[in-house]
């Protein structure tokens, strides 16, 4: 359960680290897990570290990962932040090679709120790449000064205000395996320096959707992607009744189930 002063924190900055939240062997699981998923999706061939791969949906596919998504720790989070009717949007994972420029999406026009919770199962700094974000930016303002930064840029020449990306200032979210970042896809984030095969990993929620315009937002979402509010065959068949309440509402706007 989070605090009253992680949830200010989070409202307030647009994120919050949770340190340990998992053990170290906990955090050992994961990866294993994960590096199965990826030699999976890869055919056993090995890592070439030449460009970042990318698995969704991704929890679903390992029995440890597929626990955490009804597990007090991280059901709580959704249940604290969006309320006890929140939605699972996707899981997904990343073995990540290229920097991640700056962005950050704008506000729902309906009122939809994503929450991201990102699981980093490497020892990350602001020099071997870390998450960064610009604390505030979730919350637009008239003009909107960040604008630049909001969609993504890996023009070799791009200098917003004058400065290169990596050097914009910014809060370095240094983590530790077993380490957890929520933060909500509005708010600016990048990440730079970090070496080939570095893990992230994230479970995405949404507050449920109860006004016409946030059903309409949710079916264009719906049309334009491929794997998010598509709940997978294992969370169909699943008898976890935390699972079977965070899909119903997909279930019930009729959407297809993504394979697994």
């Amino acid at each position: 359960m989070l605090t009253a002063a992680q949830i200010a924190h989070y409202e307030a900055f647009g994120f919050v680290v949770l340190k340990q939240l998992f053990t170290p062997d906990e955090a050992a699981i994961m990866k294993c897990e994960a590096e199965e998923i990826f030699a999976q999706a890869r055919s056993g061939r090995p890592f070439t570290g030449t460009q970042t791969e990318y698995v969704q949906p991704f929890f679903e596919r390992r029995p440890f990962l597929f626990s955490l998504l009804d597990d007090d720790r991280i059901y709580n989070i959704g249940v604290d932040l969006l309320g006890e009717d929140f939605v699972l949007d996707q899981t997904e994972g990343r073995l990540r090679v290229e920097p991640t420029p700056w962005h950050g999406g704008v506000l729902s026009p309906s009122g939809l709120h994503f929450v991201k919770i990102g699981f980093y199962l490497d020892p990350l700094t602001r020099e071997s790449g870390c998450l960064r974000v610009i604390p505030g930016s979730h919350r637009l303002q008239k003009p909107d000064l960040f604008a630049p930064l909001r969609q993504r840029s890996d023009e070799p020449d791009f200098r917003p205000f004058g400065t290169a990306p990596d050097e914009i200032p910014c809060v370095p979210l240094e983590v530790d395996p077993g380490d957890i970042v929520v933060f909500t896809e509005c708010v600016l984030h990048g990440a730079f320096h970090g070496r080939p095969g570095r893990h992230q990993h994230a479970i995405n929620f949404f507050n449920n959707p109860t006004t016409d315009a946030q059903i309409a937002e949710l079916r264009g979402i719906y049309r334009r992607t491929n794997w998010s509010v598509r709940p997978t065959e294992a969370l169909l068949k699943s008898e976890r009744p935390r699972l079977q309440r965070m899909i119903s509402r997909l279930v019930e706007l009729g959407f297809e189930a993504a394979r697994v």
